[in-house]
């Protein structure tokens, strides 16, 4: 299917029909119009992603001047295309029958929006349309063309806003092929899945062309006549909103099969989308008088800090940051565990990495148990994922909390933390820094990883797949908390405490310090050149650990905590 959806809108590789056999169909239209399903160029790789998707849900997430509502449009349309064959109810003849239902939260924000715009392509006077409602009434627009197969394609847009209305109500008794939410992060949560729930049921089962049908149907045409299953769409528009909106949720947190967001460039790349289309000054102009939270949204597309507070990390960018696809486990190269924990601390952490390439830190997985996990229990958690994921790891590094060697009852008989999990996984645990757990510091840490070194692409990079807290973190769980309006500043000057956010985050900075050092940090570039002095990766001495270094030789910036 997605196959012929690419022949319908790519001007280079027509497999059906070429363009002049589809304008000759076009001209012979009952309805005289000229609509041609090939005038479309879409604005860039992504919103040619998200034309040609099959997926159930589909969004498009982009910056202003992104053309996402035109893509929407026409992504509405070719759907059109795809639809089952259907016997017409008004003349018997066989058509592509389809009907969607456009939402906006009202309805006069619809005709600002998304209902001016459908205008744009298609007015009142274009051939083969037919309007009705208006005046603060839902409207409908049903549009008459000939497919490129010689079937006459049917097509009713309904436009509404829901008010007050849930869309349960507003959909009630009706049938639609598929949705669109537009501005859909503006629609409340459980918007989706009602839409979901209540698409694909037209046109009616009974009116559908039978195989023989279609097979007479294909010989009187002379070429074969594809018609699949009613359709089932939902697709949706939006600039990138906070990550307290549902989007964020179900699109980012929540990753399903069904689902899919698309999220174009930031309108400052190289790779930014629609610019044929925009004043060579159109971002530059926003720059210049919008704040940053704003260009981070409407610019940048990337998720907008909690209305609570400001992120930690605002030079972090999904687009640099986060890996396509899962981060490999390399056995070779030395695995490093950052760790934060104390005695007195009930919500342990750990992130996993490793140093690829130009000296790159891959941040490949975390572990957080829930709260209330003490010291132990965490250990037997940490050793069951060692075993189960990545026993076959020639050496491993653990860089732990300051603060873990404390708090133990010597005279009772206590172990720190540090010793406690030193003592359960059979492995030194290394207290990163010379000690130091100075917040700056570590704040640095990582956003010198984040800006990337001398060399190319030695930004540091996160698996999406196994690292959901961080990325959380990253994008505004990770945060500086908003102060009162009377106070002399808008934020707090440290981090709050955010669980599990805070503490993975943490575990990251141990993590850094510890593949970094102290005097790398401050210097702000990777000591890339002595990277084999400082780990060594020999194998394990007999009867050891399976992760445990058999040797220690060699330059190390860390001190060993005591076992």
């Amino acid at each position: 299917m997605s196959h012929h959806i690419a022949n319908i809108v790519s001007r280079d590789d027509i497999k059906i029909f070429s363009e002049d056999e589809v304008r000759e169909l076009v001209s012979k239209l009952e309805i005289f119009g000229d609509f041609d399903p090939f005038n479309y160029t879409p604005p860039g790789p992504i919103g040619e992603e998200f034309l040609n998707s099959t997926f159930l849900t589909a969004f498009i997430m982009g910056p202003l001047g992104g053309g996402k509502t035109t893509l929407c449009a026409f992504r509405r349309i070719l759907a059109a295309t795809l639809a089952p064959v259907a016997w017409h109810p008004e003349d018997g003849k066989p058509t592509r029958m389809c009907r969607w239902i456009v939402l906006r939260d009202t309805f006069r924000s619809a005709e600002k929006t998304v209902l001016e715009s459908w205008k744009q392509w298609f007015p009142k006077t274009f051939p083969g349309c037919k309007w009705a409602g208006g005046n603060d009434r839902p409207v409908t627009h049903t549009l008459r063309f000939m497919g490129s197969d010689g079937i006459r394609i049917e097509v009713i847009t309904e436009f509404a806003g829901l008010g007050e209305n849930s869309i349960e109500t507003l959909m009630k008794g009706r049938e639609y092929s598929g949705g669109w939410l537009n501005e859909a992060d503006t629609h409340s949560e459980g918007a989706l899945d009602d839409l979901e729930q209540r698409v694909g049921r037209y046109p009616s089962a009974n009116i559908l062309l039978t195989v023989k049908e279609l097979e007479d149907l294909s010989k009187q045409l002379g070429h074969k006549v594809f018609s699949g299953q009613r359709q089932r769409f939902v697709i949706g528009d939006l600039n990138a909103p906070t990550v307290d909106n549902w989007v964020y949720k179900d699109f980012v947190k929540k990753v399903t099969e069904d689902r899919k967001l698309y999220r174009q460039p930031s309108g400052q790349s190289e790779q930014a989308e629609n610019l044929f289309n925009l004043e060579v000054d159109y971002y530059s102009r926003i720059i210049r008088n919008q704040d940053e939270h704003f260009v981070k949204r409407m610019v940048d597309n990337e998720f907008g800090y909690s209305r609570h507070g400001k992120p930690v990390y605002e030079k972090f960018n999904r687009t640099i940051h986060v890996a396509r696809f899962r981060i490999t486990f390399e056995p070779k190269l030395t695995l490093g565990i950052g760790i934060d924990i104390s005695m007195n601390t009930l919500n342990p952490a750990a992130v996993f990495g490793q140093v690829k390439g130009t000296g790159r830190i891959s941040v490949i997985d975390e572990l957080y148990l829930g709260h209330g996990v003490g010291a132990a229990r965490f250990a037997e958690g940490l050793l069951r994922k060692l075993e189960a994921d990545y026993s076959s790891a020639s050496n491993v590094r653990i860089w732990c909390d300051p603060a873990a060697e404390y708090g133990a009852d010597r005279e009772g008989g206590q172990l720190a933390a540090m010793e406690t999990i030193a003592m359960i996984l059979s492995l030194p645990v290394l207290i990163p820094a010379g000690g130091s757990n100075e917040l700056g510091m570590r704040m640095d840490a990582v956003k010198t990883e984040l800006r990337g070194y001398h060399e190319p692409d030695s930004e540091m990079i996160i698996c999406p797949e196994k690292c959901p807290f961080l990325l959380e973190g990253f994008d505004g769980k990770y945060r500086f908390k908003r102060r009162k309006e009377t106070a002399s500043t808008e934020f707090e000057e440290q981090p709050e405490k955010t669980h599990p956010w805070s503490d993975v985050q943490d575990g990251l900075q141990y993590l850094i310090l510890g593949f970094r050092g102290r005097t790398g940090v401050l210097r702000g570039a990777a000591d890339h050149s002595r990277q084999g002095n400082r780990f060594s990766n020999s194998k394990p001495s007999a009867g050891g650990s399976p992760w445990s270094s058999g040797s220690r030789g060699g330059f190390d910036p860390h001190r060993v905590g005591r076992r």
